[in-house]
């Protein structure tokens, strides 16, 4: 996915699996980030689950439309639009087809939106498309935050995909997921044939990512996911990884 930082950088994450989308003490978005068959590989948004301290304990779960999950607490709800739920005190959820595009060529869809009124003055509009989902957060600064969207420290330069993963706010470790369990990471042929490319033609890149990448992974994380850390550290500051594939012929 693309992303614009609440400081203004404009980091993508091509690689898959589950990622920090903002982290903090009292707050935690994760998204699960997959490819589809439209992007060769390279990851798009399929779910995000928003959790943490200031939610107590409880998990909002919301996916794609084709995915049909949108869960608080693993309980299904908002079947239609229209619907509303609150979670106690703490949470307000409505489903409409109003809301702001976040992508405007999205505009010839219908639209299937999830707003979260959440504690902290955390506002979460999620847009629900078949196999993709756009996403807009909106909260004030909270002490000691990272994640996908960034530090929000007012310095746009520390925001690049590599920035992220290298202060260890990219991928969700062991013990930390929100998620029932973590999705399986494949790897596409053309995603292989773009880390080849990589290491071919930017080698100190690749070097840098390789070793990145292997301290990140502590563990058994396989062969996949350290490839897909690559992946984001090589093209992570092109927005246009899949035009730049399709102009390889890959």
């Amino acid at each position: 996915p693309h992303l614009t930082t609440f400081d203004g950088a404009r980091p993508s994450f091509y690689g898959a699996g589950e990622m920090w989308i903002v982290k903090s003490a009292s707050i935690s978005i994760q998204g699960r980030y997959e490819g589809t068959e439209f992007t060769k590989g390279l990851a798009a948004t399929n779910k995000i689950a928003v959790g943490g301290a200031f939610l107590h304990g409880h998990v909002i779960v919301v996916g794609t439309m084709e995915s049909k999950v949108l869960t608080v607490d693993g309980v299904s709800v908002l079947h239609n639009l229209g619907d509303t739920y609150k979670l106690g005190e703490l949470a307000f959820l409505t489903y409409t087809e109003d809301g702001r595009l976040v992508d405007g060529a999205a505009g010839i869809w219908k639209k299937h939106i999830v707003h979260m009124s959440l504690p902290l003055g955390v506002k979460v509009t999620v847009l629900r498309w078949e196999n993709y989902l756009d996403l807009r957060i909106e909260m004030p600064a909270q002490p000691g935050q990272d994640g996908s969207c960034g530090n929000f420290n007012g310095d746009v330069s520390d925001d690049s995909t590599e920035a992220i993963q290298a202060r260890d706010a990219g991928r969700v470790g062991q013990g930390e997921l929100l998620f029932p369990h973590r999705a399986a990471v494949g790897f596409t042929e053309e995603e292989e044939k773009l880390v080849i490319k990589c290491r071919t033609d930017m080698y100190a890149t690749y070097a840098r990512a390789h070793t990145q990448c292997a301290k990140q992974l502590r563990g058994q994380w396989g062969a996949n996911l350290h490839k897909a850390c690559v992946l984001n550290v090589c093209y992570g500051s092109n927005q246009h990884a899949l035009k730049f594939a399709k102009s390889l012929g890959i």
